[in-house]
């Protein structure tokens, strides 16, 4: 599908923010029930705002959730020619994905969501003459979200009459209107995020604002990638955040957590035991501490090897404490490898490669 006017997000990337955090958001409050274990991949201003597309064992997409994301301050969202415009939009979409040339399963099946942090209020008004009561429904704190099929009849009969181009009527089944709890300024939103992240994974994840940033340079990394040839395409990679890149880095995150949960409970013991001075403790725990994020990067080679050599090793080992193991695999390592690294980094990274496989032999 060709749009000249489909690269303009990127071209204003400050607006983006209500469409990145509510992906996010979404991501985040449907995580264990929806997106955990399961192959799906994120796209950000390419069809819609922001697409969730999951994927069948054959890598084939059997459900596309694409959102419409609007802010409307001061203002409520209300049935009239602005709103119209948007849903019309939203339903060509439904017809963009239908011809998008991805390969679908038999049982594809999409959903287009209206999305916003102000009310939509969906209302009806009969005739004076006919005497009926006025028919309303107001997606809000109390009733985040409702789809079209849902509506009183009186509701879907007022939406598809404003639509003017009969051919998108069919799509008026896959609407929905969702509402989400965000304030109006990015860093407040946020912050929100933060707060959101906490009721999800609790102490299963050290650093909130760190897991924050992680996702918002995942999802930003994509948004300001323009669509080549302004065609959009789903299979465009470029225009995509994985669920192992997600899956990636709640595990960098909740590994880190561990480690440092450890060293704060048994900080005296470690440091005795791998013979670190009290002046060098806070350079160990800075050295462990981006260590976890070093281990992913392509160009820390010298990282990588340290975490493949405790990959390798840790069934070998026959001590009985993780600090135990780190003191243990220093002296293998010391005695089977070179590297420009001194001692205490040397433990401090052995330290956080053991924590990062011992997790991901647990998951």
């Amino acid at each position: 599908m060709i749009d000249k006017t489909i690269n303009s997000g990127p071209d204003a990337q400050n607006g983006f923010a209500l469409q990145r955090n509510t992906a996010i958001f979404l991501l985040l409050e449907n995580y264990f029930v929806k997106f955990q274990n399961k192959k799906y991949f994120v796209c950000l201003e390419h069809h819609e705002d922001f697409l969730f597309c999951f994927l069948n064992e054959n890598d084939e997409v059997s459900l596309i959730e694409a959102y419409q994301s609007k802010k409307k301050s001061p203002d409520i969202w209300r049935l009239n020619n602005e709103l119209f415009e948007i849903l019309t939009k939203l339903l060509k979409t439904g017809k963009g994905l239908i011809q998008d040339g991805i390969s679908k399963s038999l049982e594809y099946n999409h959903i287009l969501y209206f999305s916003s942090n102000q009310t939509i209020h969906l209302e009806h008004k009969p005739k004076p003459s006919e005497q009926l009561p006025v028919i309303s429904v107001s997606i809000k704190a109390d009733n985040k979200e409702y789809i079209f099929p849902n509506l009183p009849e009186e509701l879907k009969e007022k939406i598809k009459t404003s639509i003017t181009e009969t051919d998108l009527h069919s799509e008026l089944y896959n609407l929905g209107f969702i509402w989400i709890p965000f304030t109006t300024t990015e860093k407040e939103q946020e912050n929100q995020l933060v707060g959101k992240i906490d009721e999800v994974f609790g102490n299963q994840v050290f650093d909130k604002r760190a897991a924050i940033d992680t996702l918002v340079c995942l999802f930003r990394k994509i948004e300001t990638t323009y669509n080549n040839g302004n065609t959009v395409k789903l299979l465009d990679n470029t225009k995509r955040v994985g669920n192992s890149e997600v899956e990636n880095a709640f595990n960098i995150l909740t590994s880190k957590a561990k480690c440092f949960d450890y060293w704060h409970s048994k900080e005296t013991d470690i440091a005795r035991i791998l013979k670190i001075r009290p002046v060098e403790k806070e350079q160990f725990q800075l050295v462990f501490n981006s260590a976890f994020d070093l281990f992913k990067s392509i160009k820390e080679r010298e990282h990588k090897k340290i975490f493949n050599f405790v990959k390798e090793q840790v069934n070998n080992l026959n001590s009985y404490s993780e600090e135990e193991n780190v003191l243990e695999l220093f002296e293998l390592f010391k005695n089977s490898e070179r590297t420009n690294f001194n001692d205490l980094q040397i433990k401090a990274i052995l330290f956080a490669a053991l924590f990062e496989v011992l997790y991901i032999k647990e998951n």
